[in-house]
C-alpha cells in the first residue's frame, strides 16, 4: 500500500515541478522582455526562449499555415513540458513522460485534434475512407504510435543509465572489497545489501554505515555526465521536435484538401505583397 503510494507521490511530484518550472520559465521570459531596453543587447535567456518561439512558430506555419499560427503556444508548452521533464530526473525525480498515462494523454489529445479538423473541413465526406474495414483498426494507429514511441525512447534512456550506475558501482565494489556472504542469499558484492536492505533485515544499516563509500563512485562521476546529456538533454529535444511533427502533421492530413488550397493562397498572397514593393523600390 505505501509503496504504491510513495511511486504515485514521487510521480505526481515530477509533474508538479515540471509545471513550476515552465510557468517560472515564462514569467521570467516575460518580465525581462517587458525591461529589456532597446539599446541594450538581449540576454541569454531571451535569446535562446525566442530561437525556440520562432523555430516553433516557423514549423506550425510551415505544415498548418499562418491560419494557424495561433497553435504555437500549445506546441510551445508540449516542447517545454518533454524537455523540462527529462531533465528533472537530474535531480532525482523520475521523468513525467517515463509514465504511459502522461504519453498517452498528450497523444489522445492529438488523436481528438484529428477528428476536430476533419470534420471541420472535410465534413461527413471524412467517413467514406472507413468503407474500408482495414481503416475501422488503422484509425488508432496514431494514438499506440506516438503514445509508445515517447514512452519507449524515454524509458529506455532512463533504464539505460540504471544499468550503467549499478554496474559501475558493484564494479567499485568488488574491487575494492570482493563478494561477501549474505547469508540464505549467497555470496554477493557489498552493493547487494546497500540496494537490498530487506534481504539483511535489521542488520541493514550497518552495512550501509560501512560501505557508505559505494555510492560515491568515480568511475560514474567521469562516464554518467555525457551519459546525462545525450538522454535528459539532446534525446528530449528530439523527442519534443518529432512529437510535434507528428501531430501537426495528422492534423494537416486530417484538413485533406483545403489544407493544401491554404497555402496556395498564402504564396499567391505573399508573391502580391512582393510584387508590391518591387513595384514602391522602382518609383523611387
Amino acid at each position: 500500500m505505501f509503496e504504491g503510494l510513495w511511486s504515485l507521490t514521487t510521480q505526481f511530484s515530477a509533474i508538479i515541478i515540471t509545471t513550476i518550472l515552465i510557468c517560472a520559465i515564462c514569467i521570467t521570459y516575460n518580465i525581462k522582455v517587458r525591461g529589456q531596453d532597446e539599446d541594450k543587447e538581449l540576454s541569454g535567456l531571451i535569446v535562446i526562449i525566442d530561437m525556440l518561439v520562432s523555430s516553433v512558430e516557423k514549423l506550425v506555419i510551415s505544415i498548418m499555415g499562418r491560419k494557424y499560427r495561433k497553435l504555437t503556444p500549445y506546441f510551445l508548452y508540449i516542447c517545454l513540458y518533454i524537455i523540462v521533464g527529462s531533465m528533472v530526473s537530474l535531480l532525482g525525480f523520475e521523468s513525467p513522460s517515463s509514465s504511459y498515462t502522461v504519453t498517452l494523454s498528450m497523444a489522445f489529445v492529438t488523436f481528438v485534434m484529428i477528428y476536430y479538423f476533419a470534420f471541420r473541413y472535410q465534413k461527413w465526406a471524412y467517413l467514406k475512407r472507413y468503407i474500408n474495414p482495414i481503416e475501422i483498426f488503422t484509425q488508432f494507429t496514431p494514438l499506440l504510435s506516438m503514445s509508445f514511441r515517447l514512452f519507449g525512447n524515454l524509458l529506455g534512456g532512463s533504464i539505460i543509465l540504471g544499468l550503467v550506475y549499478a554496474m559501475f558501482i558493484g564494479f567499485q565494489s568488488s574491487w575494492a572489497h570482493g563478494t561477501i556472504s549474505f547469508g540464505d542469499e549467497g555470496m554477493h558484492w557489498p552493493s547487494f545489501g546497500i540496494w537490498n536492505a530487506g534481504a539483511l533485515g535489521d542488520d541493514a544499516w550497518k552495512m550501509q554505515y560501512t560501505y557508505w563509500w559505494s555510492g560515491v563512485n568515480i568511475f560514474t562521476s567521469v562516464m554518467t555526465p555525457f551519459l546525462h546529456m545525450y538522454f535528459d538533454m539532446f534525446d528530449a529535444v528530439i523527442q519534443a521536435v518529432v512529437f510535434t511533427m507528428l501531430s501537426l502533421s495528422y492534423w494537416a492530413e486530417g484538413m485533406g484538401e483545403e489544407q493544401e488550397l491554404t497555402h496556395k493562397g498564402e504564396d499567391k498572397n505573399s508573391s502580391k505583397k512582393t510584387q508590391k514593393l518591387k513595384r514602391i523600390e522602382l518609383q523611387k
